[in-house]
């Protein structure tokens, strides 16, 4: 079947459905929700209709959307069958088994090009651009340019600072009125745009309240999700049933938790008795559904608790998925089959001595009445973990740090001057210099703080940390790691963790002892890959060779952890001469730390000491340079290395090595290697 789709400009005032009586049964259908001053000059829907009503197409706000294209929508042909087409005299039916994706999203201030194909499933988002003949296979991504068939990425149009600073503003949300009072900027100068909007931005993020949703305790084995759906009581062919079946199905015997939002209202008891009918068809089914009844002013609190958002067809869905969008959590389309990762149940199993009651049904927990909030201020808020969640916490510290990075040359604020780690390598090289790095685990140290579980909060390690940290030995180089301000060259995952762990106490405190007239040098010269923006180059590569010019011809020392086996299994260190090796505790080293101080001065001073042990090697670093060594902290140069070679353009589990940076790094397989094993002269644990 096919529609044709035109919403003039300047028709659509606010978020508008478009209904049609699809199968005459009196029931209307969403073809087609858009969103204030969005408009299609002329677009063409292809769709195959059934029972299962898959197809609905969603527009957000101030997008456009030109003539000529084409929506494909669920048309595909089951393959695998011996006839995949039509024969006459017999009825076609639509495969059940195969993959189904019928909802194509456009979010908001996009521009969509003149002849323009989009197939189904398919999210455009927020700012994008496709170009004109393009043809649409894959979600395009915020501010993206696309072009080509397949479509594919050409640009974006603004750098990362401006588009993180869009990602906060969303000025789409904002009131007719105020538009309107800002076109102005708005057909403006983006850095003017930005400087001007961005602190309210921030602000109105930092007020946001958080909802008390009452948490399920789970007794199961697997990691814990909560999926967020809100049910679209008021469609003729709601999606909600589909999504809590789907559950159901998926996620039995599992921590997985599906949060229905019920909202307050006048029709409260109708919503719990559809409800209530649903549940009763899965009274035998263990699985997590929590039900949470209240009225919310700001929903965005809402999504702010949860790990993904479960879509639907209502007028609000793009809002919901901006919402999303805004915490940085997953969008599972829940009208796509199926709905979630496929997954065999042989039985579902009974759940033992609980009471039937619609509140406990499914493990059902609701929370009615009024919503508990969090009015804390902007200023306040970060001090508040134990009252937010983590999610919350580290947006709040990623805004804050936002600011740090935005800041134009005349208002900069006085960063510590960080030089790069090619000019430290040649430093190393040419002139003989130790390296003792600092990063958040030797801070945490020597604010007492227990933050990694392979190193405690010693205190005589911790003061012996801050007595090197404002040290002036000649040949060592104190290194930290270069992010108190520009975060450019840094992936996005890099970028989040820095400013979600660096929030203002932790900033407070690195100011407290960084000297801003001091040159330290950039600590991430042993992390070469992962947190890299260009880790898909040949960019990692070109930096570990300039590394490897250290140990080229050395005759090596190498302290670290027992399971850290570092060059075991790849070739990192082929082009030492020689390589012997003494090894501490996997964990708090430091206890250790007169016996392995002891083994290494044994060692001829003509050798190269490489030191992988956490803190314990920044102390170890300096100690040995003090007596004449070289020796370098260089942490996790080995482990970057394995990532570079897995190709994954992240952190990965390698197996035959003690990883503390990743799920599952600490259970580490044991390892027959006579050339390692050789290796050995000490073992200090």
């Amino acid at each position: 079947m096919r529609f044709k789709l035109n919403v003039p400009e300047y028709s659509i005032r606010t978020e508008t459905e478009y209904n049609n009586d699809l199968f005459n049964e009196g029931k209307l259908f969403p073809i087609l929700t858009i969103g204030r001053d969005s408009y299609i000059e002329e677009a063409m829907v292809d769709n195959v209709l059934d029972k299962s009503c898959i197809y609905n197409l969603q527009v957000g706000r101030y997008s456009s959307i030109a003539h000529d294209v084409t929506f494909i929508v669920d048309m595909n042909h089951d393959y695998r069958k011996p006839c995949q087409g039509r024969i006459l005299g017999a009825v076609y039916n639509r495969p059940e088994i195969i993959k189904r994706k019928g909802q194509i999203i456009i979010m908001n201030d996009c521009w969509i090009g003149e002849k323009v194909t989009i197939m189904s499933g398919v999210t455009i988002g927020n700012g994008a651009v496709v170009a004109a003949g393009s043809v649409v296979t894959k979600d395009v991504p915020a501010y993206a340019i696309v072009s080509g068939n397949p479509a594919r990425i050409i640009g974006y149009r603004f750098d990362d600072h401006q588009r993180d600073a869009l990602h906060l503003i969303r000025w789409w949300n904002w009131d007719e009125e105020k538009v309107l009072s800002c076109v102005g900027e708005l057909y403006g100068d983006i850095d003017a745009f930005i400087s001007k909007h961005l602190e309210d931005a921030v602000r109105d993020i930092g007020s946001i309240k958080i909802p008390n949703v009452q948490k399920i305790e789970k007794c199961n084995q697997d990691e814990e999700k909560v999926f967020l759906c809100i049910p679209d009581f008021e469609q003729d062919y709601p999606i909600y049933p589909m999504v809590i079946d789907g559950f159901a199905k998926t996620y039995a015997n599992t921590n997985k938790e599906l949060l229905l939002f019920v909202e307050e209202d006048d029709y409260l008891q109708d919503k719990l008795e559809l409800l209530d009918a649903i549940f009763s068809e899965y009274e035998d089914v263990n699985c997590y559904v929590n039900l949470y009844v209240g009225a919310i002013d700001d929903l965005r609190g809402l999504f702010n608790v949860v790990d993904a958002y479960v879509t639907n067809r209502s007028k609000h869905n793009v809002e919901f998925m901006d919402m999303a969008s805004l915490f940085g959590i997953s969008v599972i389309s829940g009208v796509d089959l199926p709905i979630f990762e496929e997954k065999t149940i042989q039985k579902m199993v009974k759940v033992e001595e609980r009471p039937v009651e619609i509140s406990d049904k499914m493990l059902i927990s609701r929370l009615a009445g009024a919503v508990k909030t969090n009015n804390d201020s902007l200023e306040n808020l970060s001090m508040n973990l134990s009252k937010i969640s983590i999610n919350q916490y580290a947006m709040n510290c990623s805004i804050n740090n936002l600011k740090y990075e935005l800041f134009d040359d005349m208002t900069r604020p006085q960063y510590p001057i960080v030089e790069s780690g090619d000019k430290a390598i040649d430093m190393i090289v040419n002139e003989g210099k130790s390296i003792s790095r600092f990063g958040d685990g030797e801070f945490a140290v020597m604010a007492g703080d227990n933050r990694q579980k392979f190193q405690n909060a010693n205190p005589k390690l911790g003061k012996r940390l801050k007595e090197i940290f404002v040290s002036y030995e000649d040949d060592v180089l104190i290194c930290i790691a270069d992010i108190y301000g520009d975060l450019v060259k840094y992936n996005d995952d890099c970028r989040y963790n820095i400013r979600a762990y660096l929030s203002p106490e932790v900033r407070a405190q690195h100011y407290k002892l960084l000297d801003m007239n001091r040159v330290y040098y950039d600590a991430y010269l042993t992390r070469p890959y992962a947190s890299y923006k260009d880790n898909n180059t040949d960019a990692p590569r070109k930096r570990f060779d300039n590394l490897r010019r250290i140990w080229e011809g050395k005759n090596l020392v190498i302290i670290e952890g027992e399971k850290t086996r570092m060059g075991v299994g790849n070739d990192l260190f082929d082009n030492a001469k020689s390589i012997t090796r003494i090894l501490g505790p996997a964990v708090n080293a430091f206890d250790r730390y007169e016996d392995i101080l002891g083994e290494a001065l044994k060692q001829d001073k003509d050798k190269l000491i490489l030191i992988a042990m956490g803190a314990t090697a920044t102390v170890l670093a300096y100690d040995l340079a003090k007596a004449g060594y070289q020796a370098l902290d260089i942490g996790h140069i080995d482990m970057e290395y394995e990532w570079m070679l897995a190709g994954k353009g992240k952190k990965t589990e390698v197996k035959h090595k003690y990883n503390n940076e990743v799920a599952g790094g600490d259970n580490v397989e044991e390892l027959s290697d006579p050339i390692y094993e050789s290796q050995i002269i000490a073992r200090c644990y």
